[in-house]
């Protein structure tokens, strides 16, 4: 079968639409009735990090590129913190980053006063942990709810896990009264990720959420979407398009100058807000 052709046989994991589209060599799958991007067999490659022993990948070329990697995640925690300040008032006195990666949302939020930990799976990215507030763990429907945020952030993650639904639920159940939701994602509704302009898919990926989807996951879970807003990732697109030290050199000098995000309806990143009703 060639890619976009419609496939009967194989029925759309959040809504059971039979209306599905390969995108990508029988992997990847549009539903065509909800809009979301889900894998045929879904993976556990996330999950299974959480029991895998350390190893400690820092070679010399990570050595060396280490200051810009860290300043694109940095620039990344800071399009993170200027959306909230767009659409927040900020008054959170704790929040918890899930999907960490290196905390640097982590230790942004900290330096704003808000008591913020973290939460990452891959230990190779908590041994340059730069907030000191990472735990190893992996977030899902089974996550203990021994404390309760104010700010619950799911950055890049959610379309890791095989149950979105049950996920943002339970981020629900560790919101205060007046907590939020922050999810940044990728928006499958998107050219860039419909035309594969750029490859955007790993095998660990099982499915793509869209704006459809959550407006519906949140109806389930009497939630209300308080914004929702597209954007283009510049510092993403450039970061992908070219690879080795001498590209991140590149984007390390250009996004001191360039904005790194850009409100774009068909950006192929979304970031959205979400609270109890």
């Amino acid at each position: 079968m060639k890619n976009n052709e419609i496939n009967s046989q194989i029925t759309c994991k959040l809504c059971n639409s039979e209306k599905v589209t390969n995108i990508e060599l029988m992997k990847f799958f549009l539903c065509n009735d909800c809009d979301c991007i889900f894998k045929k067999n879904f993976s556990d490659q996330k999950k299974s990090l959480l029991k895998e022993n350390h190893q400690n990948y820092n070679s010399v070329f990570m050595n060396i590129s280490k200051p810009f990697k860290m300043r694109f995640w940095d620039l990344i925690a800071e399009q993170y913190v200027r959306y909230l300040k767009s659409k927040t008032n900020m008054k959170f006195k704790n929040a918890i980053d899930v999907g960490a990666l290196y905390g640097h949302l982590v230790k942004r939020l900290n330096e704003l006063g808000i008591n913020t930990k973290g939460i990452e799976v891959e230990k190779n990215y908590i041994i340059n942990d730069v907030s000191g507030m990472i735990q190893h763990g992996y977030f899902d429907e089974t996550y203990p709810l021994h404390e309760s945020y104010d700010l619950v952030c799911l950055t890049q993650m959610i379309y890791y896990v095989k149950n979105p639904v049950s996920v943002i639920k339970r981020a629900k159940e560790l919101l205060n009264s007046s907590g939020i939701v922050f999810i940044s994602t990728q928006n499958p509704n998107s050219s860039i990720i419909q035309k594969g302009k750029v490859s955007l898919f790993e095998d660990s990926m099982n499915i793509l959420p869209s704006k459809k989807n959550f407006i519906d996951i949140a109806n389930q879970l009497n939630m209300k979407i308080v914004d929702f807003t597209n954007f283009k990732p510049n510092i993403y697109l450039d970061r992908l398009k070219g690879g080795g030290m001498k590209s991140e050199f590149v984007n390390y000098l250009k996004y001191h100058q360039k904005k790194p995000y850009e409100e774009d309806p068909d950006g192929h990143h979304s970031f959205l807000l979400l609270k109890k009703t």
